[in-house]
């Protein structure tokens, strides 16, 4: 899931703040049981792809903390049964791992979420601290006032020999850039996506894609990347394979997740190696 997708729903989320929960029902293993009930929601906030949404029980200040990569999802559903348990749909009960119901009447339900945690609000560092720079630093649902450039071009230059599109993807780097706006970003600017990073000039290129993302965050535009929202144009080379592409009508190529270029396609590539689209032309090999 890409930077702007959770800061939005933070956003969402956020909406909850002030209510109270009567009922908790958690099922992922680290907060299984867990009760919540009485508990104040303060607000919610994101860091890059992490959220937090933040508690007050008896005084006591605690966090619960999600983070979704791709499947995982949090819902406010406002339909229950006669329990008062949120009205899930049957095929969704399998992916149930939290139903928080709010004395406002809507509950807060997660699904499919890979991470969730209850931590000390104070030790929020546990599980953010590692990132870089959250790219929407600045943003209400943020939790960093302002972003740090040159703390995100240090922390991308610390191995100047990584590729490109895979620093990018590394959120201990700079935190918030998924799959879709790294891939955009090497055409934009231009650069083979295996580019070593040291190679280089990062300051505008992080500059353009602070833009791009708040531009969608802000507007709602859905990830667009070339401004032209009719599904299928709305990317420059994001799943395009063997496409013409939009700048010289050369054909678009496509490297899948786990290989490198120049490799058997059998042999993986770093842990952030992701599907990768880019123009031989436009973005022409050092």
């Amino acid at each position: 899931m890409e930077g702007d997708a959770v800061h939005r729903t933070a956003a969402r989320l956020d909406t909850l703040a002030g209510t109270t929960v009567v009922r908790a029902d958690l099922r992922h293993p680290a907060v299984a049981g867990t009760d919540l009930r009485g508990a104040r929601i303060v607000g919610t906030r994101a860091h890059g792809k992490h959220l937090l949404t933040r508690l007050d029980l008896d005084g006591r200040r605690l966090t619960l903390h999600s983070h979704l990569p791709m499947d995982g999802a949090w819902t406010l559903m406002r339909k229950h049964r006669d329990d008062g348990r949120p009205a899930l749909p049957r095929h969704l009960l399998p992916k149930l791992r939290a139903a928080v119901t709010l004395d406002s009447g809507v509950s807060l339900v997660g699904l499919g979420i890979p991470v969730l945690g209850l931590l000390e609000t104070r030790d929020e560092h546990r599980v953010v601290g590692h990132l870089g720079p959250d790219v929407l630093a600045g943003q209400p649902t943020a939790t960093q006032e302002e972003f740090d450039t040159g703390e995100a071009v240090r922390r991308l230059r610390r191995d100047p020999s990584r590729p490109l599109v895979e620093a990018l993807l590394d959120q201990r780097g700079v935190a918030g850039f998924g799959n879709l706006w790294a891939v955009e970003l090497c055409f934009l600017r231009g650069r083979w996506p295996w580019t070593p990073v040291g190679d280089v000039e990062l300051e505008p290129l992080l500059a353009l894609g602070r833009r791009m993302i708040t531009h969608s965050l802000e507007h709602g535009t859905g990830m667009t990347t070339t401004g032209n929202r009719r599904r299928g144009e709305n990317h420059w080379v994001t799943g395009r394979s063997n496409r013409p592409c939009r700048r010289c009508g050369t054909l678009v190529r496509f490297r899948p997740a786990g290989t490198s270029p120049g490799a058997p396609l059998a042999r993986p590539a770093a842990i952030h190696a992701r599907e990768v689209w880019w123009c031989p032309s436009c973005q022409p090999e050092p």
